[in-house]
This record gives C-alpha cells, structure tokens and sequence, in this order.
C-alpha cells in the first residue's frame, strides 16, 4: 500500500439518509470517500453534492459479489488504500411472519447481512497488507429488541449483530478491527417529524449521531474495541418506567 496517502473509506447505501451523513462527516475529517450505492437517481444527487471533494460516488448492488469486488479495485485504484469500510447499505420490510413475501425476507438477509459479509470478505486483503484497518456494521436495535410484523428485518440485524463478532475474532488477529452500531429511532432526512416519546432523552436521532460514531470507531482512539455492538438510541431500550409514570 501506498504510503503517506490520506485515509480512505468505503461507504454502503452512502448515496443519503445515514449513509451519506456518514459520508459526510469521514470527509470533513479529511478521509477520501467511495460512497456505493444501488439507487442510481441518489448517486446522481450525491454527486452533484459532493462534487470538489475527494468523493467517488459509485452505483453497485453490494450483494452482488462480483460488483463488490469491483467497488473495491474502484477503491483502491482512486484512494490507493482502504482503512474503514462501512457496512450500511440496509432494507427494512414490514410484514407479519404469516404474510412476507418469501422474496422480501430473502432480500432482508442478502442486503442486511450477505452484503455486509461480501463487503468485508473483498476489504481484507488490502486491510491485511497494510496490517490494519476497521469494520463497522450499521445494526439496529431490532437485532436485540424486534417488533412484532419487523421479523425479517429483526432477524437479518441479529445475524449482523453475530456476523460482527465472529468477524471480529477471526479478523482482530490480521490488524482488522470489527465493530456494530445499533441505532435506535433515527431521523434520517432529518425532519424533526418523528415520534420521541419512547426516548429519555426527548429526541430521535439524525444521521449525524450515527456518523459522529462511525468516525470514532475509524479513529486510533477505538484502538482496543473489537466485537463491540454499541447501542445509540437516547435510552430507548435501556429499560421500563414504571406504570404510571
């Protein structure tokens, strides 16, 4: 790998909402950004967006293997390194268990969790020559705590939450850190329209909280965390009240 290069950073589902604050803020940070994602009218927005900064939006299904590993030479070739990839690209269907679409609960696993393990599975080799590099999934608390008629995307983040840590034993050996946010109510076009009444802390959150995260766990700072599923969720699902109150 090349040395002396600034850090640079591959970003799933990166063309908006999470994904494209994620994008934003690694850029402050002065990381250069592939930002992959498979809606191709949000790459054009992203572009016309990012445009002067060391951004490379990308269309790609990063459930598609072959796609995948063409992400990453794109990475590599622009960046000449890969430190941070970020597993974020997500779906999100609601339906009982007795009425989903087979097709959607498929899908559910092959966006939420079989891209997230492809997407690592092409980053290792350059993280490895290098000797380091990290690995963040965006989870969700529906992995811990599921909802009823959320049962595909539950299930698909609970897979994440265990994908992460078998990752994270296997990769920490090679320099790889792996780590999973799971965010609770998030804001993503940033409205202010959505409920908090479940959340201690009086509000959702905006993709800025999961982004501000996302840098830290990237950072030397995070050097000794590994394995970790960190919640971020104002304390939605820290306990009960009770009755009454």
């Amino acid at each position: 790998m090349a040395a002396g290069r600034p850090r640079a950073a591959i970003v799933t589902g990166g063309a908006a909402g999470i994904g494209l604050g994620i994008v934003q803020r690694l850029l402050d940070d002065g990381m250069n950004v592939l930002a992959a994602d498979r809606n191709p009218d949000a790459c054009d927005v992203a572009r016309r967006l990012l445009e002067g900064r060391p951004a490379h939006v990308m269309e790609a299904d990063m459930a598609d293997e072959e796609r995948v590993r063409e992400v990453m030479d794109e990475a590599l070739v622009h960046f000449g390194r890969i430190d941070l990839l970020c597993n974020n690209a997500g779906v999100r269907h609601i339906a009982p268990l007795a009425d989903i679409p087979f097709a959607d609960w498929q899908e559910s696993f092959r966006v939420n969790v079989d891209a997230a393990l492809l997407g690592a599975r092409a980053v290792l080799p350059a993280m490895r020559e290098q000797g380091s590099g990290v690995i963040v999934n965006i989870g969700s608390i529906s992995g811990t705590a599921p909802y009823a008629e959320g049962g595909a995307y539950g299930a698909s983040k609970a897979a994440l939450i265990a994908l992460t840590r078998v990752m994270a034993m296997e990769f920490g050996p090679l320099g790889v850190r792996v780590n999973c946010i799971a965010p609770g109510s998030i804001d993503r076009e940033s409205t202010g329209e959505m409920s908090s009444s479940h959340i201690p802390i009086g509000r959702t959150g905006v993709p800025q909280d999961v982004a501000s995260l996302v840098a830290y766990l990237a950072s030397d700072e995070a050097s000794y965390l590994n394995g970790a599923v960190i919640v971020l969720d104002g304390g939605a699902t820290a306990g009960r009240t009770r009755p009454g109150r």
